[in-house]
């Protein structure tokens, strides 16, 4: 009979459409419509569901249902259909865990990035809504991922440290109130430490949750792993600052049975992926600096900035501090005995000025200004002509990520490089640096930059706010594939739930398959 398909061909469709349960759990998360308030659905109600659940351009899975007038949406149907409700109406629901205390700085651009990811989504919800009014005969667009409401935050060390440390000042009210935040300590109040107001009474953070970011679970992995155990997800991102720790046998790699790695510098990835034995993603996700008065005239500029905690360090190499300061105040009063103008220094970090062992004679040229609020530590590093890395380790060219790099992405002002440092930071180039001559040292070139015209110094500055936003691309992109990647996880998972039903759907499926073929 024309237009009649046989029963091996009804047959190989069936196993077609059971089979997309698995391997199109994706397609079922982001396409099915739910049922929820239909107690009774009948041929239509049922055709037309299963069309939208398995949408993907293959008609032979339409045309299994088709051939079963009869059969039920219910069992996994009304599963896949209810877990697609949660999909839709709440979202990825994810959590970004600070494991210490000292990381606010990538704590701050991971929520950043979230936050561009969130206003994407509800651009294009409003826009999507807005084609459907204009044009009622157009179907209705399909869900498409969404993160849940009002993230969670969890951080450790002083329950008021996003204010005090002026976090909430830098991020900006509009980015810390579509987060909920929760101090880990015994007491999770936060009724004045983030802007928004605090959560609804229940569980409160140990809610479950699809996706978790650690920020620096490589080094504190306790407290990633107490936060997995609460809320169990589906998906598990550490981002990695050091490689130089990494084995086969490193603790991140047991947190979690499903996890990305994501380092903050291509040098690390490289590295960890290596030591690891795995792939690692990198990307540098940066909270930018918007200062209130920006400054664009050299006139403006005051001296050069070294940026840092004042920490000292002890390997089989040696000991010293992280950055040269020594090395630095020496070539200082080379030029101060010499009769030569000694460039200015601001140093600002955490500590006291007495561990900079700083000589008397340079008193009036280096300013320290210790433990300040996020805005201010910023602000005098944009209005400085340029960072000064002063590293005292080799490992920041080998292993780990400079916290003076990132300074550099988020406040748009140039580092003195020596070409070493472009060939470790990829993403670098001379136009987003001041390179350092043959022979050049930083306080050579600290001279020179000073008498460089204006329109020089400030095109590094255009050149890296350029490349902020490519950073900011880059990110977004990473952390969109993460929360699809957990999304599909979530999806299976639910299949999965679903699997004891599964059965008696086959069964009634196949009876009417048959049925249908012998009519």
């Amino acid at each position: 009979m024309s237009g009649q398909l046989s029963v091996p061909r009804l047959k190989i469709m069936l196993f077609a459409a059971l089979a997309s349960l698995n391997s199109a759990v994706v397609i079922c998360a982001a396409e099915a419509t739910t049922l929820d308030g239909c107690s009774s659905c009948g041929t239509t109600d049922t055709v037309h569901s299963t069309r939208t659940l398995f949408e993907t351009g293959d008609t032979t899975v339409t045309a299994v249902f088709e051939a079963n007038p009869h059969l039920p949406a219910t069992g996994v149907l009304r599963r896949l259909y209810a877990f697609d409700a949660y999909d839709a109406a709440a979202g990825i629901r994810v959590v970004v865990v600070n494991d210490i205390a000292g990381h606010f700085e990538v704590l701050a651009g991971v929520l950043a990035r979230l936050y561009s990811i969130i206003q994407t989504q509800q651009q294009q919800q409003q826009q999507q809504q807005q084609q459907q009014q204009q044009q009622q005969q157009l179907p209705a667009q399909k869900a498409g991922l969404r993160i849940a409401p009002l993230p969670r935050v969890l951080y450790t060390g002083n329950a008021r440290a996003p204010v005090d440390n002026g976090l909430n000042d830098w991020l900006g009210r509009d980015v810390v109130s579509a987060f909920s935040w929760h101090p880990l300590t015994p007491s999770t109040a936060m009724m004045d430490v983030a802007q928004p107001p605090p959560p609804p009474p229940g569980p409160g953070w140990r809610t479950p949750a699809d996706l978790v970011i650690c920020v620096s679970a490589e080094l504190a992995p306790k407290v990633c792993k107490n936060v997995l155990a609460a809320v169990q997800p589906r998906l598990l991102v550490v981002v990695v600052h050091r490689a130089d720790t990494h084995s086969p046998n490193a603790r991140i790699l047991f947190l979690h049975s499903t996890f990305k790695l994501m380092a903050l510098a291509p040098h690390v990835a490289n590295l960890s992926s290596r030591m690891l034995r795995r792939p690692v993603d990198w990307s540098m996700p940066v909270a930018a600096f918007t200062p209130r008065k920006p400054c664009r005239m050299k006139k403006c500029l005051r001296g050069f900035s070294i940026q840092g905690a004042l920490r000292r360090y002890k390997s089989r190499h040696g000991n010293g501090f992280t950055r040269d300061y020594l090395g630095l105040w020496q070539r200082l009063m080379q030029l101060r005995v010499t009769g030569q103008a000694v460039p200015p220094v601001v140093v600002v970090g955490k500590g006291q000025r007495e561990d900079l062992l700083l000589p008397p004679e340079l008193d009036d040229r280096v300013a320290f200004h210790p433990w300040l609020k996020y805005p201010d530590f910023w602000s005098l590093i944009h209005h400085s002509y340029a960072l000064v890395p002063a590293f005292g380790m080799p490992v920041y060219y080998e292993s780990r990520i400079s916290s003076t790099i990132l300074a550099s992405l988020l406040t748009c002002v140039p580092v003195i490089a020596e070409r070493r440092l472009l060939d470790t930071y990829t993403f670098l180039d001379e136009r987003h640096v001041f390179l350092r001559q043959p022979e050049e040292d930083e306080v050579a070139a600290m001279v020179r930059i000073m008498a460089l015209p204006e329109a020089e110094i400030f095109d590094r500055r255009d050149a890296l706010c350029a490349l902020q936003q490519d950073m900011h691309e880059r990110a977004d992109g990473i952390l969109t594939e993460y929360l699809k990647q957990a999304l599909a996880a979530a999806a299976t998972a639910a299949v999965a739930a679903a699997a004891p039903t599964t059965a008696a759907v086959t069964a009634t499926v196949a009876a009417n398959t048959t049925a249908a073929a012998a009519a």
